[in-house]
Order: structure tokens, then sequence, then C-alpha cells
């Protein structure tokens, strides 16, 4: 499985309306507790390992929380998250000592995968609630329900429900022989090439996304996709469906809107670019790597791992 799709939580959606239960498991001294500050999500001190917080030490810190999430349960062990704004000066007195926060991008190959994917799970939920909390209808605050799954209006004319939204993206992995096809940005780090991506737009498939894209950023006409895998991916409320495809020849027309260069790179290549650092590819935990991994390792002549 990708990164960030490991969550062992049974999420219990049935009880989440039920108000008394959820304080029960609140209440219940096994229940551990997640925090999210921002874009942070609170580590231990040497960031190896997500500080899951026993509920009683987190008394305090619900008390100021801008958001209270259940997750759902692990067996008989009730998992929550808080959620706080980034500019909260009173968060950091009430912290544990010993731990930190921290980006989850830049933590995530040195968490245990469990611990990843929950942090993802929490951090895509408080960053819903925190950027939610107006009515897109028609401009009141709403208030959390469903254990911080919905959020209602508090305007009675209006009385909109809201719920969390995930944007589709669609990433695909183009070949052509033996070559694969990798484009970059302008932003990104010098020599840094990754997959072709981009949003789903209203009434498209899937495929149909992946076609597109591919035209879009570099005039390339695909023979065939199929689906790979897909990947939560919170930063800040994605879900990203990866896709493999053929492409009908080598020609490239790079959108320099969308794109800086694109261009096809063999094995070989790949692999001298990695070895001289004039190439880099996408974080390990990244369907973007895993995509490119997939396709490097099918001849085993190479082992794209031992080379990053």
């Amino acid at each position: 499985m990708n990164y960030f799709s490991h969550n062992p939580l049974n999420r219990y959606s049935e009880i989440r309306a039920d108000e008394a239960r959820i304080e029960q498991l609140w209440e219940d001294e096994r229940a551990q507790v997640l925090v999210v500050s921002g874009n942070l999500s609170l580590l231990s001190a040497d960031a190896q390992a997500a500080a899951i917080l026993p509920g009683a030490e987190a008394t305090q810190l619900a008390q100021i929380a801008k958001v209270r999430v259940y997750l759902g349960s692990e067996g008989e062990v009730p998992y929550f998250a808080l959620g706080f704004e980034k500019e909260q000066e009173e968060l950091a007195a009430l912290l544990p000592e010993n731990h930190k926060l921290g980006d989850l991008r830049q933590v995530a190959l040195q968490l245990p995968k469990e611990q990843g994917a929950l942090l993802a799970y929490a951090r895509g939920l408080v960053h819903w609630n925190l950027h939610h909390t107006y009515c897109s209808n028609c401009g009141s605050l709403t208030e959390s329900h469903e254990a911080g799954h919905s959020r209602h209006c508090t305007n009675s004319s209006c009385n909109r429900h809201h719920y969390p939204r995930t944007d589709t993206a669609i990433i695909v992995l183009i070949s052509e022989g033996d070559a694969c096809l990798l484009g970059r940005q302008q932003v990104w780090p010098q020599g840094m090439y990754a997959v072709i991506a981009g949003f789903l737009e209203p009434g498209e498939t899937l495929e149909q996304a992946v076609v597109r894209e591919a035209m879009e950023e570099v005039s390339v006409k695909l023979q065939r996709v199929t689906y790979h895998s897909s990947q939560p991916w919170p930063f800040p409320a994605s879900i990203m469906v990866g896709f493999r495809a053929e492409a009908a020849n080598r020609n490239v027309q790079v959108d320099n809107k969308e794109l800086e260069a694109a261009r096809w790179f063999t094995r070989k290549e790949i692999v001298a670019g990695l070895k001289e650092g004039s190439l880099s590819l996408p974080p390990q935990f990244s369907i973007a790597y895993r995509l490119v991994k997939d396709w490097f390792n099918e001849t085993g002549e190479y082992k794209l791992e031992d080379l990053i």
C-alpha cells in the first residue's frame, strides 16, 4: 500500500452523531489524542514518532482547541484529534515537554506507516474544520457536528449541512518502449522531475482526465490507460488516483504554463542522473515515486530503491 493508506482505525461512522457516546469515548481512560496546529502535527522530539497523548494529558489542550474530532477506534481504544490554528500563542505553553510540531511531509519516511496514516487523517479533518467556519451558502458561522465530521450553518433560515470534501487528482506514469516521460515545474528544486498530474474536472471520468492532462501539459497522445493505485494526500485535501499509460510516440511539446520542462528518460539515463546528482525524484512516500519505481523495477536489471 502507498504511504498514508495504513490507517489502523475502525472509523465507526455510525456513532458520530451520538454526542453522549462520543463524550464517553473522550472520557475513556484509554483515549489517545493527536494534535494538529495549522499544517503541523505534534511529534516526538526526534521526529521519529507521532506524539500520541493519553486523554488525561490533553484536557487543558481540549479547552482551547478550535475543534475536536473523533477519528475512530483501534479495538477498544478511541482516538481523537485536537485542532488548533497556527497563531494560537497559548498552545505552546501547554504542549508536553520533549515534543515538537513538525510538517508531516518532512518526516513521513521516519514514522511507522500506521502513525503516518493517522496523522494524515487527522490533518485532513482538522484542516477542513478550520477552513469551513463560515457557511458557503449564506456566510454565517458554522459549528462542528458528528464528532467533527460535519459542520452546520447556525443561520436557522439556511441550516445548510456541510461535509468534508476531497479533491480528486490523477497522476500518471507515461511510458513508451524503454523510456518514461517526466516533467518539472519551475518552483521545484533544481534537477527534480516527476510524473504528470492534474485535478479532475466536472463531468469527467478519471481516464478522461489522464488523457486530457497528458495532452494539455506535454501534447502526448495516449494509447492505453490502466489503473495503478491511489493515495490519500492531505496537503491539504486530495486523493491521488494513480495510472499507467502508454504513449503513441515520443513527441513532446511542453505547455510552459504548466511545466518548465519535460523529457523522456530511459532507465540507464535515470541511473546516470541519480548517480551524478543531476536528477532527483519525488519523495519516497509519494505515489509519484512509487509509479516511477514500479515501472523502473519491471526489468529486474535495477532496483530504484538501491539508487536513492
